[in-house]
């Protein structure tokens, strides 16, 4: 938001258009879209049901639900947008500028204000601690894809500067987080230096932990927000599931029913714990089956490549898009409320973007259309891997499909394509085709 003006709305509306077009003409049938589709129907059956049965306040509710279209939009638009790695490494230079932007703001701030706490120009300090740490996270990512190396070094210098700002925040959980990304992106390239400085890290917290500000809230948030008070709420977002028969209590519905003790924190400080509480168990639970899916995509991609570097480009994203899932429960825990924060949405539809990449790695499979009357055609780039290659695309269709990295396209056995001839690896020509 721009003021009153909803700049983030309206870059989310264009996507979601230029998203639809882009359908009509090039059919995304990825497992990922129809799985991000499914859990669409699921959240808005589900808020439905719960705004029908408790009935929450109408400006809450309008926030909140704007909130959530948002964010299944924005989801929607970068998986159907998804061409080839190219596009995942588009979307992190994005976040490697956003949070430079960011990090300058906040260190203008700084120097011009007296504030114990910096915010830059996001809400609070919360807000700004969860956008250094997902931008922290998808930097290995982009310094793996990158291929200029001109800009290559910007990543890591970027993942510093972010923790930086996750200090200046006071948020030990977001500096912790930021530690722990950086010492495990170490580890893939020297695992015994990396080593060496988290026993020194630890070391130095330990003996200097009073001199450093590490605080989970806001300073002078009374009482502070220790990791009992923070279990404490979690356990106040689970009981209002409970009396809401586990339907949830609606979009924005958190207002009406928090507790009036606890009235300084807004939120459950848990991203799990505010989406079931307003959407009900069932959103929670068809969310984690999700995400458990999304970590065995990692698992297999992961198999599938062993033998290379954690850091190479064909693991990397399964790494830490892992890393991100097992990571989510600690890193959607540093602002009361998640799920209306426009950061926490393109987070999330970069996330989807990256499982989607993970399931084709060698890009996405076309298939082109003009109109319900026209020829099915192929379009696309030409592919250089070589007959070797054992990965299948999981997008076969009996239409003629695009392959991106295959250099011939092929298809069922009813149709006529060109087929692959193999290659005699003594000679290194294709031998010929039997005519018998």
């Amino acid at each position: 938001m721009l003021g009153k003006f909803p700049i983030f709305h309206i870059v989310v509306i264009s996507l979601c258009i230029v998203a639809i077009w882009d359908w009509t003409r090039y059919f995304d049938r990825s497992r990922t879209l129809f799985c991000i589709a499914g859990l669409s129907v699921a959240l808005l059956v589900s808020a439905t049901v719960a705004t029908l049965v408790h009935h929450p306040q109408t400006p809450a509710l309008v926030d909140q639900g704007l909130a959530g279209v948002a964010l299944i939009g924005l989801t929607l638009a970068l998986v159907q947008l998804y061409r080839s790695e190219q596009t995942v490494l588009t979307i992190i230079r994005g976040w490697m500028y956003a949070v430079a932007i960011l990090a300058v703001l906040a260190a203008y701030q700084g120097l011009t204000s007296d504030r114990p706490v910096l915010n830059g120009p996001l809400p609070s300090a919360a807000y700004l601690a969860s956008a250094m740490v997902v931008g922290v996270l998808l930097m290995p990512i982009g310094f793996a894809l990158e291929k200029d190396h001109r800009l290559r070094w910007t990543y890591p210098c970027i993942a510093v500067l972010a923790t930086w700002v996750a200090w200046t925040t006071h948020r030990s959980v977001a500096l912790g987080c930021c530690l722990i990304v950086l010492v495990i992106w170490l580890a893939t390239f020297h695992w015994l230096t990396a080593s060496i400085l988290t026993v020194i890290t630890v070391a130095g917290i330990a003996v200097f932990r009073r001199y450093l500000p590490l605080r989970f809230a806001d300073v002078g948030m009374e009482p502070p927000l220790d990791a009992s008070v923070h279990a404490h709420l979690i356990g106040v977002g689970w009981r209002i599931l409970v009396d809401s028969h586990f339907l949830g209590v609606g979009p924005g519905g958190l207002a009406d029913v928090w507790p009036e003790a606890w009235s300084a924190y807004t939120g459950p400080y848990s991203a799990f714990i505010e989406l079931t509480s307003q959407y009900g168990l069932g959103v929670g639970v068809v969310v984690m089956c999700a995400l458990l899916g999304a970590l065995v995509w990692c698992v297999k991609r992961l198999w599938a490549t062993r033998g290379q570097p954690l850091r190479s480009a064909d693991r990397a994203g399964a790494v830490w898009l892992a890393v991100m899932i097992v990571m989510a429960p600690v890193t959607t825990s540093i602002q009361a409320h998640w799920l209306s924060f426009p950061l926490s949405a393109l987070a999330v539809a970069t996330w989807a973007m990256l499982a989607r990449h993970i399931e084709s790695p060698q890009g996405r499979a076309l298939l082109w259309s003009a109109g319900p009357s026209a020829a099915e055609e192929t379009i696309g780039p030409p592919q250089f891997t070589s007959d070797d290659d054992g990965e299948t695309d999981q997008e076969a269709d009996s239409a003629q499909t695009v392959r991106p990295g295959l250099s011939e396209a092929s298809g069922d056995s009813g149709q006529t394509e060109t087929q692959r001839i193999p290659r005699d690896h003594r000679t290194g020509e294709r031998d010929q085709p039997s005519l018998g």
